[in-house]
């Protein structure tokens, strides 16, 4: 063209050629899915942390019924791609790779694991798999850390905001927030009423 663009046909050939790596092994079924455990959380994610006492947020966090929705989601993906990814073998051999138990006898020294599971993030298969497990855990320790800070009047939106991001760190922020409010650390035991 007369400005140096590549004709307009070009353009599907210089968009697929920018993907970073193939969906070849996983079926759009398992693409939609994958979409559906990054993104729905999301909406939920938003009210935890920025309408944490409105009674909407209160009424859809109380039951457990959208961490197991997930959590499903995150199964009906673990099930599509064993069933349909021809890695497989490559990929639980691999797996076992990073659990080597010859490892714990060398923390400091063999790194093989992380080798290994560097290999398996180059399995679209894997990859959905783990991603929608990550998502799917971090949504029930934010929605755990969100109920938490209301049964017990602990400010808690930073706190779920991390757990969203960056995971593990907002579990920590949480019990942070709990010991400088004085409030001691959360209690996994049964609620004060059904104990007597």
């Amino acid at each position: 063209s007369a400005r140096g663009l590549p004709p307009p046909q070009a353009l599907p050939e210089i968009a697929s050629s920018m993907l970073l790596a193939t969906t070849d092994p996983t079926s759009s079924v398992v693409s939609a899915a994958f979409n559906v455990i990054t993104f729905l959380p999301q909406y939920l994610w938003i009210l935890m942390v920025f309408a944490p006492d409105w009674s909407v947020t209160k009424s859809v966090m109380r039951p457990v019924w959208p961490a197991l929705f997930f959590a499903a989601v995150h199964l009906f993906i673990v099930f599509n791609v064993a069933s349909t990814n021809a890695d497989n073998m490559s990929d639980f051999t691999e797996l076992a790779k990073v659990f080597d138990p010859k490892v714990s006898l060398n923390l400091f020294g063999d790194f093989s694991p992380q080798a290994s599971m560097m290999t398996l993030m180059k399995s679209p298969g894997f990859v959905s798999e783990e991603w929608s497990h990550v998502l799917a855990w971090d949504f029930f320790v934010g929605r755990w850390v969100y109920l938490d800070g209301q049964r017990r009047g602990i400010f808690a939106s930073h706190s779920v905001l991390l757990c969203n991001l960056i995971g593990p760190p907002g579990l920590l922020a949480h019990a942070i927030t709990c010991l400088v409010l004085g409030k001691a650390l959360p209690f996994e035991g049964p609620e004060e009423s059904e104990s007597s």
